[in-house]
């Protein structure tokens, strides 16, 4: 048990949270707060694993020659000063604020140090800070904005349903005792970028088994039940949405009643 003090909460003594208790880039957060003065949440320093030559902007800003050439090569700090304590009367735990703020810090950035006020950071770095850089780990709702900037749109209720029949990643991490599942950015970066077939709604319909004038309709209503989106279109004018064939199968096994040997099968349905 490794303890420190911070005044994570407006107008009430620090309290002890347990280091050991925390994700890194959480670790790293409450050793940031923990050197500030007075344990207060004033700031922190950010690393972005990137150097102020790789933003676009460099040139137009600094110019260029040696002088810009020596700026480009610093390393590209961040310096937030969002961090909003908690009501006096909030019952957020200290715990659930750090696991809360570090996973609002952008992916690829990690906390190095506290702050000396809200305007200027502190120098000497936490010693947990190259442990954070490793965890790029994203809450659930971040997950599925992150797919679905990748093209990959599900539910929430469908990305359940997905992990459950072994489709799509499970949580690499959980903080918070469990409570709060954490998905590694890496395995959303390989689940979006898998090689998978892409199915047309009438391909869909003949696996579930709709025929008929409706059937397209049909499988439409229960993609839509599912929460599986189009992942793109079939060429030409009338061309059909796209659906992951990957998804759809994992969907058809979990549908209930999957497999029963009595079960008579109707309009795509076991009865």
């Amino acid at each position: 048990m490794t303890l420190v003090k911070l005044a994570v909460r407006k107008g009430s003594a620090p309290v002890e949270v347990d280091l050991d208790a925390l994700t890194p880039k959480a670790r790293a957060l409450a050793e940031a707060v923990h050197a500030s003065p007075g344990h207060q949440p004033l700031g922190v320093l950010c690393d972005t694993g990137r150097t102020k030559g790789d933003n676009p902007n460099h040139a137009y800003v600094y110019g260029t020659g040696p002088e810009a050439d020596e700026i480009g090569a610093q390393p590209d700090l961040r310096f937030m000063r969002n961090l909003e304590p908690l009501p006096r009367d909030a019952e957020t735990s200290a715990e659930e604020w750090l696991e809360y703020n570090a996973r609002q810090m952008p992916v690829d950035s990690w906390p190095i140090a506290g702050a000396r006020s809200r305007v200027e950071p502190l120098d000497e770095r936490v010693p947990s800070a190259d442990a954070a850089r490793e965890d790029r780990c994203l809450t659930r709702d971040q997950a599925m904005r992150y797919l679905a900037d990748r093209g990959i749109v599900v539910s929430n209720d469908a990305w359940i349903m997905l992990q459950k029949a072994g489709n799509a990643p499970a949580p690499r991490h959980f903080a918070l005792g469990g409570r709060m599942p954490l998905w590694h950015v890496d395995d959303m970066d390989a689940y979006a970028g898998r090689d998978y077939e892409r199915w047309t709604v009438t391909q869909v319909a003949d696996l579930l088994c709709f025929d008929g004038p409706s059937a397209t309709g049909s499988a439409r209503k229960q993609l839509s039940r599912w929460g599986l989106s189009a992942v793109g279109r079939a060429p030409g004018r009338g061309g059909e949405s796209l659906f992951a064939a990957d998804q759809v199968q994992a969907a058809q096994a979990a549908r209930p009643g999957r497999g029963r040997r009595d079960a008579t099968r109707v309009d795509g349905r076991f009865v």
